[in-house]
């Protein structure tokens, strides 16, 4: 089961009205909107549902450290996200369910690690 957390959207694209920055648990993630029934509004919060859009291959890698954290790489949506692989739950800034990485890269769970990303997908 997905877990939902609550959002406040910051930012919306101009150009592409699907991309935003949303505040979750304290953190800005730049994200891509791929299920929005209604009109979403800047500065109002949502319930919201997060899941990670990974490449094909060489994904992960063991990090060192502890705190859970998201870095945006360029200007588009790719961003490596550092946090806990606990078997089917991967702990961050948010937990990302049912990814499947703990079946590609199972000598890496229950270890903090990161992850290149292409996108990080919002359900709202």
């Amino acid at each position: 089961m997905t877990k939902t957390y609550e959002a406040l959207v910051v930012e919306i694209d101009e150009v592409v009205e699907d991309v935003m920055v949303l505040l979750v648990e304290g953190v800005l993630v730049k994200c891509f909107a791929s299920y929005c029934p209604s009109k979403i509004k800047v500065g109002k919060q949502y319930n919201v549902e997060f899941e990670m859009v990974l490449p094909e291959a060489n994904f992960l890698v063991p990090a060192h450290g502890t705190d859970a954290k998201i870095e945006m790489t360029g200007n588009g949506l790719s961003c490596v996200i550092s946090g806990y692989l606990d078997g089917d739950v991967f702990h961050s800034f948010v937990d990302f369910m049912d990814q499947g990485i703990h079946y590609e890269y199972p000598q890496f769970n229950k270890r903090y690690v990161e992850v290149a990303v292409e996108r990080i997908d919002v359900s709202f």
